[in-house]
Formats: C-alpha cells, sequence, structure tokens
C-alpha cells in the first residue's frame, strides 16, 4: 500500500469552506480579494490558499496530521482522518468527498520505514553498491542522511531518495513536543525512513504508473517506487571470488589505492577506458566482488532483510 508523509493537492474552490478567515492572509488587488492564505508549522505543516481567480483550493499537510497516528502516515485508509482532524481546527471545512473525487495530487513525498539496526552501515552498503556512479549519484550529508539521485538533467526523469534516521530526526528540538504530546517517545527508535519526493504531476505519474493524479488514482497505487528505486540503483547480490590469482591481487591493490571506494575506483577506471562501448557495470565487477569479500558479512545482511521489510 503506498504510503505518503506529505502531499499536495489542487482542488476546485467549493471543495472547501472558509469558517475563520480572520486566520487568513487577504491578498487584494485592483479592490478584489484575490486569494486569502493560511500557513502554520506546528504542530504540523498545514498549507492552506484559496485562489479565487482561478476557482482552486491549493492544499498541503504532512503526515503529522494524524497525530497518535502518525506513523500509519498518509494512504487511502487515513486520507479521511487528516482531512478530519484539519477540519477539527476551526478554520475551515473541508469537503471530503469532493476533494476525494476531484482533487489532484501535484507534489507528495512517498515513504517507506524500515527497522534497522544500524542505520549507518546501511548506508555504507548503498554507497559502495551503486551500479553505476555516473548515473546514480550517492552523497552523505553531515547530518548523516543519504542522498541517492538519478544523474540526469531532464525533470520528468528525476529522481531523489533520501534515506536517515526517523527516530534521530523526532528527538529534534523541533519534533520533541509533537512526539511528547501524542506519545510517540519510542515509536521510531531504530526506524529507517525512505523518502522519494516527487515535485510533479509527470513525476507521479511515472512513479507510480497511473494514468492521472487523482487524489483517489494516487492513493490507490499498487506500485513500490521506494523498492523499485533501490533495485534500480543498488547491486543485489555479488559474487565473490578467492584471491589466487595476480588479476585479482592487482584489482585488490586498485581499491586500496582509492581509499576503498568504489566511486573513487569507477572514476580511476574511466580515465584507463579508451573504448566508448566498455560496459562500466562489467569493468567493475571484480572491485564490486573483492569489497564484498573484505566487508563484514552483516553489511548484505542487513541490505537483506532492509529490502525483505520494503516489499
Amino acid at each position: 500500500m503506498l504510503t505518503l508523509d506529505k502531499i499536495k493537492l489542487v482542488s476546485p474552490i467549493h471543495s472547501i469552506q472558509v469558517i475563520d478567515e480572520d486566520q487568513f492572509t487577504c491578498i487584494i488587488q485592483s479592490g478584489q480579494i484575490t486569494r486569502l492564505k493560511y500557513r502554520k508549522q506546528k504542530p504540523f505543516l498545514l498549507s492552506i490558499e484559496l485562489d479565487y481567480v482561478h476557482s482552486e483550493v491549493i492544499l498541503e499537510f504532512t503526515g503529522k496530521a494524524l497525530s497518535e497516528n502518525y506513523s500509519k502516515l498518509i494512504t487511502k485508509e487515513t486520507i479521511r482522518e487528516c482531512f478530519d482532524n484539519i477540519n477539527a481546527l476551526g478554520i475551515c471545512v473541508i469537503d471530503i468527498e469532493t476533494m476525494m473525487l476531484e482533487a489532484d495530487v501535484v507534489k507528495c513525498d512517498v515513504t517507506r520505514d524500515a527497522k534497522i539496526q544500524d542505520i549507518p552501515q546501511l548506508s555504507n552498503y548503498v554507497r559502495n553498491h551503486i551500479k553505476n556512479y555516473r548515473q546514480y549519484i550517492c552523497r552523505k550529508l553531515l547530518n548523516g542522511n543519504l542522498i541517492l539521485e538519478k544523474n540526469v538533467f531532464n525533470s520528468r526523469s528525476k529522481k531523489r531518495m533520501t534515506i536517515y534516521d526517523k527516530g534521530q530526526e523526532m528527538k529534534m528540538a523541533e519534533n520533541k513536543q509533537f512526539t511528547k504530546n501524542n506519545g510517540l517517545e519510542d515509536t521510531y527508535d531504530g526506524v529507517c525512513r525512505f523518502e522519494i519526493n516527487l515535485n510533479s504531476k509527470a513525476q507521479i505519474r511515472k512513479a507510480l504508473h497511473v494514468e492521472d493524479t487523482k487524489l483517489s488514482t494516487v492513493l490507490n497505487s499498487e506500485t513500490n517506487p521506494i523498492l523499485d528505486f533501490l533495485c534500480e540503483a543498488v547491486e543485489q547480490d555479488t559474487t565473490t571470488p578467492p584471491i589466487t590469482d595476480k588479476k585479482t591481487y592487482l584489482a585488490m591493490l586498485v581499491i586500496k589505492d582509492c581509499n576503498y571506494d568504489l566511486e573513487e575506483v569507477e572514476a580511476k577506471m574511466r580515465q584507463f577506458s579508451s573504448s566508448r562501448g566498455t560496459s562500466i557495470k562489467k569493468m567493475m565487477e571484480p572491485y564490486r566482488a573483492l569489497m564484498a569479500r573484505m566487508a563484514d558479512a552483516d553489511d548484505t545482511k542487513v541490505w537483506n532483510q532492509t529490502l525483505d521489510q520494503l516489499r
């Protein structure tokens, strides 16, 4: 089942009714009210914009709208609860049936959580098993988050995944009050979050394999874009030969010279490759095999356990 942690909707203006206009910022042009805007960050992100010129409402919110049920995320089973909780704020009334039928999803963050004993270990596995370092960029941020993205210029083909320690994030100052108020103190301990940002309708259609981006269509998608992207970018299994010949021994020397970093190995090998038809994947096979042999066997175990949870 598709799970989201953030969603942005565009719906006909009659799908929402303002109750407390004082909570909104009023935009006036030529003596006419053209827009009403409402935005808050806590206890969850909620943005509401009524555009009277185009007769539409833009609604954006996060999974924290579910309060104590936040861990369930936004799904076809919880979306109505999100709308009910927004209505309970007393600033507007969302016509849920109209929203379900007529709203378009224009942005969303597809999200999956997995229980991982050693998240840094998983991150290291992913970094060292990228299939092609020119096609995929993998970088670790100072906060420990791992960013995996497809190296393309075409926005329709762009993919970007963040892998991070959700438990660590929920302990940050800006989340402590929400966590405490909703009894979620221990819920995210050891939880690794995988998140793909889909920032256009074209990206949503492609990633979710849907023909339109209506809210009900998106939430009923049976695809698994998180698993699909990982399997597309990361090597799954590596056959490890014993070091019994000169060729394998020299390959090990290359790995050591590149500080045990396969991205550096690939860059070096590309320097020595004069043929455009050379298969980078085939060229990198012996180096991946040796890295797997030198790595802790638990790395592969953690990776396989992760895939099992994401399926």
